[in-house]
C-alpha cells in the first residue's frame, strides 16, 4: 500500500493526487489518501498517518521540506520509506517533481533505489511524553515580548545560562533550517551530531557548539508569573507552557528513510536554495 500525504495550501497536489492515485490503482496497487485528501480526490481509501503499518510499501509527500517533515515521525516508528515530491520551490529533503513522479513510481515498484538514513532526535517536555522529530527543537519566548532566560546542560554539564530569544538543539539536517538563520553552522547531513545555538543571546560570546550525537541535553527556564514559553519541535508542533519549562533532548533510536534515486548533492542544492533566498 501507498499512503498519498499533501499539503492542503498548495491547490495543485490535489491534481496531482488524483492523478497518482489513478495511476497506481491501474497498476493494481493499494492506495490510502489523508482524510482530507480523500474527500477531494474520491479514490482509494481514506486514513490518516495513525493507520500506517510496516506493510506500507511508502509514503509520498507532495509539498515542500515541511510537509516531508510531518510525516516523519509516524514513518520512522514503522520503518516506511518516504518519497519527497517538490510541488514548490528548492527543498532539501526532496527527491523529485510532479514530472519526474511516474517514473519514479515505476522505479519503486521495481526497488530500483536506495535509501537515504538520517539521524532524528527525541525530546520530552517537563516530563511528557517522549516526542521524535529530525530538524530541531526550540525552546523560546513564544509571544512573549520579553526575553527568556535559559540555561542549557549537556550530559549535566552547565554549559550555557543565556539570556535572549532562546535555544535551538538541531541535528545535522536541521542546521539548513532555523538553526542558519539564527545564525549557526552549516553540516553536512551525513554528519551524527547535534548543535546546540542561543537565539539572540544579550551575550556576544555564546556562539553555538556542535557536539557529538550520544550526549544527553538538558534546556532549563525557571516560571515567572504572567509569562509563557513555547517549544516548537520541527517547526510543525508547538508546546504552550505556563510556568518552568525542562526539555531534555537525545538522539532516537529511529531514522528516518528516504528514498533516493540519484546520489544526493547537497551542496549543489545548498546553492540552489541560496540563490533562492536572494531574490525573496
Amino acid at each position: 500500500m501507498y499512503f498519498l500525504f499533501a499539503n492542503p495550501h498548495k491547490p495543485e497536489t490535489i491534481v496531482v493526487a488524483r492523478h497518482l492515485a489513478e495511476w497506481l490503482i491501474g497498476q493494481n496497487e493499494q492506495v490510502m489518501l489523508d482524510a482530507w485528501l480523500h474527500e477531494l480526490v474520491g479514490l482509494g481509501q481514506s486514513g490518516d498517518l495513525s493507520l500506517l503499518t510496516q506493510d506500507t510499501r511508502a509514503i509520498i509527500s507532495l509539498g515542500g521540506d515541511g510537509t516531508l517533515l510531518r510525516v516523519l515521525p509516524t514513518a520512522a516508528l514503522h520503518q516506511i520509506p518516504v518519497l519527497g515530491v517538490n510541488m514548490g520551490r528548492v527543498g532539501f529533503l526532496l527527491e523529485t517533481n510532479n514530472a519526474g513522479l511516474q517514473t519514479a513510481l515505476t522505479r519503486i515498484q521495481a526497488q530500483d533505489y536506495t535509501l537515504e538514513q538520517r539521524m532524528m532526535l527525541r525530546c520530552q517536555v517537563n516530563g511528557g511524553a517522549s516526542q521524535l522529530f529530525m530538524n530541531d527543537v526550540v525552546l523560546c519566548r513564544g509571544a512573549n515580548p520579553s526575553s527568556i532566560v535559559v540555561d542549557a546542560y549537556v550530559d549535566e554539564e552547565l554549559v550555557y545560562a543565556t539570556h535572549g530569544d532562546g535555544m535551538i538543539v538541531s541535528t545535522a539536517t536541521g542546521s539548513t533550517g532555523y538553526c542558519l538563520s539564527a545564525g549557526g553552522p552549516i553540516l553536512h547531513p551525513s554528519l551524527h551530531c547535534m548543535v546546540l545555538l542561543p537565539v539572540c543571546t544579550h551575550k556576544a560570546q555564546q556562539l553555538p557548539i556542535v557536539l557529538q550525537d550520544d550526549v544527553h541535553i538538558r534546556l532549563k527556564t525557571d516560571a515567572v508569573p504572567g509569562r509563557t514559553y513555547q517549544v516548537v519541535l520541527d517547526g510543525q508542533k508547538t508546546f504552550d507552557i505556563q510556568g518552568a519549562a525542562e526539555v531534555t533532548i537525545e538522539k532516537a533510536t529511529e531514522k528516518a528513510q528516504f528514498i533516493r534515486f540519484e546520489p544526493q548533492q547537497f551542496f549543489t542544492r545548498l546553492r540552489q536554495k541560496q540563490t533562492e533566498w536572494s531574490v525573496i
